[in-house]
């Protein structure tokens, strides 16, 4: 009986929860939803890169998920 009445008073702190990620996911997802966001996204990358912000590895992980990113977006 306990255990019901545990499950049931966290309810609404799990459901809080799960809606808070989905719209974290959904912000972060919209921020790369145009060309042009991307396309940002990448010089960004590449002066970070430049300036000494990101190691070679970071940076080559970036820029190829922003590049299949372009891609979906240009639907090839």
């Amino acid at each position: 009986m306990v255990l019901i009445v545990d499950d049931l008073l966290k309810l609404p702190y799990d459901l809080g929860m799960e809606v808070l990620q989905a719209i974290a996911e959904k912000a972060e997802s919209e921020g790369l939803a145009s060309e042009s966001a991307v396309r940002n996204r990448v010089l960004e990358t590449q002066m970070k890169y430049e300036r000494g912000e990101l190691s070679e590895s970071d940076y080559q992980l970036t820029i190829s998920e922003l590049r299949t990113r372009l891609r979906n977006l240009k639907g090839e």
